[in-house]
């Protein structure tokens, strides 16, 4: 049985998820941190504050080209098909799985009906574990806990860095049914350059870049894998995200199954 890996980065003043975030935003509308860029080329824990409750707007479309290589990077083309939503993060207390991560600080939709679960220090951002966002779905129920959690960015955050981790996984529940293996997640900051969105430019970016490959311990089950690459500028977070189609090879791969970018002033 192939088995669909999602592992989203998580949001700061942005949010990188794949799909709209189902949960409803706390009231009154949250107090954004105050954040003031330096533009020095690196991002520390204090310039990706996490805004619980804030949103952003973004285009997503599937099927774009893109091309990452260099370092100027143009995504600014307004297409019509590009869908336009909000994301946000909140708080983990009231979902049916937060008992299951002690540690989890907040939650950001994961696509396909999956969260993930997050915390944040002065070292990294950590990813807990992911869950189906409803407990009992169509599908059957996924809860996943990384023990430890996994660092998905490590601060600070630099152009040449890389790191990769590998989790066990024992006793962990996938589309309802029960799953043992590995999750190896590589990561490396390829680039640091500027990219232009529709009516704005962020510079200096990092490009970040993630390899997700999750192996089944018995035998017959082939190892799943996909690439993402996510463009961060400080004290907003995530600009632009690009998931690779399964199982790509290239690691500057030039098709998205999935693009999102910011959208300034656009209304969903």
């Amino acid at each position: 049985m192939r088995r669909t890996i999602h592992i989203a980065l998580a949001p700061f003043i942005a949010l990188a998820a794949c799909t709209t975030n189902a949960t409803p935003q706390p009231e009154p509308a949250p107090v954004l941190p105050s954040c003031v860029p330096n533009r020095d080329g690196m991002i520390t824990a204090d310039e990706l504050p996490i805004a619980l409750g804030a949103t952003v707007t973004y285009y997503t479309g599937t099927n774009r080209t893109i091309a990452q290589t260099g370092t100027a990077w143009k995504l600014d083309d307004e297409l019509p098909d590009d869908d336009v939503i909000e994301l946000g993060p909140v708080a983990l207390g009231a979902q049916w799985y937060a008992a299951s991560f002690p540690s989890g600080q907040f939650v950001v939709d994961a696509g396909s009906g999956l969260d993930g679960i997050y915390h944040q220090d002065a070292q990294a951002l950590w990813l807990d574990g992911t869950a189906s966002h409803d407990e009992s779905p169509a599908g059957g129920k996924t809860l996943v806990v990384y023990a430890p959690p996994v660092a998905v960015l490590r601060f600070p955050v630099t152009k040449g860095q890389s790191f990769s981790t590998t989790t066990t996984l024992v006793d962990a529940t996938i589309n309802g049914l029960p799953f043992n293996g590995t999750d190896e997640l590589t990561v490396d900051v390829a680039e640091s350059g500027t990219l232009r969105v529709p009516y704005v430019e962020f510079s200096p970016v990092l490009r970040v870049r993630t390899h997700a490959t999750r192996r089944a311990s018995s035998g017959g089950v082939p190892a799943v894998g996909r690439r993402t690459t996510i463009f961060l500028f400080e004290c907003f977070g995530e600009v632009t995200r690009a998931e690779s189609k399964q199982d790509e090879t290239n690691p500057d791969f030039t098709t998205a199954a999935y693009l999102r970018r910011f959208a300034l002033g656009v209304t969903p």
